[in-house]
């Protein structure tokens, strides 16, 4: 993006915004799970759909209450590993879906 290469990052309706995994790691002391700050951004622009890439090896976490969150306003949940992650994402978009996704790319 703009020259730069992103390891980790969030599409929100059509943008794409690079994680803050250090500041992540700071907070949480680990970059596994998801911030609050990213909690809302998913939660933004009405999505149908809020797909969330848990690692390679399924390391990220989803908390119960945002899982709840996510229930409570009508919108989808799925999770899948990361190598799955942009499979999943087309065929909910070409499927016509309101798509926000969080791809988490290491663990």
């Amino acid at each position: 993006m703009n020259g730069q290469d992103f390891w980790q990052v969030l599409l929100i309706g059509k943008e794409m915004i690079p994680r803050k995994v250090e500041k992540i790691k700071q907070i949480y002391g680990t970059d596994h799970v998801v911030a609050d700050w990213e909690q809302k951004l998913l939660l933004s622009e009405n999505p149908e759909v809020i797909l969330i890439a848990s690692g390679w090896n399924g390391v990220l976490k989803v908390e119960e209450n945002f899982k709840k969150r996510i229930e409570k306003r009508g919108i989808e949940l799925k999770i899948v590993l990361t190598p799955r992650i942009m499979e999943e994402y087309q065929q909910l978009i070409n499927q016509g879906k309101k798509v926000n996704c969080l791809i988490h790319t290491t663990c």
